[in-house]
């Protein structure tokens, strides 16, 4: 019998084992599932919340990670028992505070942002904050792991990447930025994976392989290194979060851009210069992005009709609706129920 969970403290505190994931007290937690081979899914128990994380074993020692939970309290991850790895991590929302082992500081994430990290020391605690469902997507890979993907061209990588693959920098986020546009694309399309078997097994690995690319791209020029994800006051940084969450919360009718301007105590153009900042796109951009997302979701998942869709994400025309989504996913909305079909 698993060891229940206390439901009058404000904050759990749990422990994170690579092998056994998430235990409290000793106890396994979360349930867990194998829907695919090489797949994992550890549902989050109904007293912490709702969601899972989800583990794909790309290759061994290269692992792909989706999160996706919405805590009804704070937890406390500690007693971290991991492999070295470097990870590269795309989070699209959360709030979180991390301290690693020997280091005083505790370092806040906040909202979304990608970055590499490289895991010499494990964390002494992550804390997850309730406030905001923690979604992301990392890649994990051992370093000699990460040297036999690259062997032919270890001798291009940025400093950066040498300095991880020798051990001798600090441990911690060694790099972080706003997510960029192509990457968002390749992400949702991870969330979306339509397919079963060994094509979803060589699409799964085709994507964390382009994600990598991508990543490291942005990062040739170690010149371009900002370990503040963006540059921006955190009072403009919480007013963003604050108008996203407005936006997510009224797809299909959302407050106009005087009225969100007012609600972040901010100009027009510096709101949408800080949203671009901070998400890769304008306000704009990411209302419709998300309305397509949301869409494709109901498609191939909920079983709505096109017209149902259409209508439901704020379409006036079912045609200008299909046109916005071949443009957005490179095929129709009747495509895609057909191919869940």
């Amino acid at each position: 019998m698993d060891q229940a969970i206390p439901l009058n403290f404000d904050t759990i505190a749990l422990e994170f084992n690579y092998d056994d994931f998430i235990t409290y007290h000793g106890e396994k937690l979360f349930s867990h599932t194998e829907p695919e081979p090489n797949e994992l899914f550890w549902h989050c128990p109904r007293e912490l919340g709702c969601g899972s994380f989800q583990r794909i074993k790309i290759r061994p020692g290269f692992d792909l990670w989706l999160t996706d939970c919405a805590f009804c309290r704070d937890i406390i991850f500690q007693n971290y028992k991991t492999p070295v790895t470097i990870q590269f991590n795309f989070t699209l929302s959360g709030h979180y505070r991390i301290r690693l082992d020997g280091d005083r500081d505790v370092k806040r994430f906040f909202g979304e942002f990608q970055g590499i990290s490289f895991y010499n020391t494990p964390c002494s605690f992550c804390k997850v904050l309730h406030d905001v469902p923690a979604r992301s997507i990392s890649l994990t890979l051992q370093p000699d792991v990460f040297a036999s993907c690259f062997e032919d061209h270890m001798t291009l990588m940025p400093p950066v990447i040498h300095k991880m693959m020798t051990q001798d920098m600090e441990t911690g986020y060694l790099y972080q930025s706003a997510i960029i546009p192509a990457i968002r694309e390749v992400i949702h399309q991870i969330l979306g994976c339509p397919y079963h078997g060994i094509a979803r097994k060589l699409f799964f690995e085709s994507k964390a392989l382009e994600l990598l690319s991508l990543q490291l791209h942005q990062i040739c020029d170690s010149s371009s290194l900002d370990h503040s994800c963006p540059r921006m006051h955190p009072q403009d940084k919480r007013q963003i979060a604050d108008v996203r969450q407005i936006l997510d919360k009224s797809l299909e009718a959302p407050p106009c851009l005087k009225d969100l301007a007012r609600t972040a105590g901010m100009s027009h153009p510096k709101l949408n210069r800080c949203f671009k900042e901070m998400y890769g796109m304008t306000v704009f951009q990411y209302i419709r992005t998300e309305r397509l997302n949301r869409a494709k979701s109901m498609l191939q998942q909920d079983g709505y009709s096109v017209t149902e869709t259409a209508f439901h994400v704020g379409y006036d025309s079912v045609s200008h609706f299909s046109q916005a989504y071949k443009k957005q996913f490179g095929a129709s909305p009747s495509d895609s129920v057909r191919l869940m079909g």
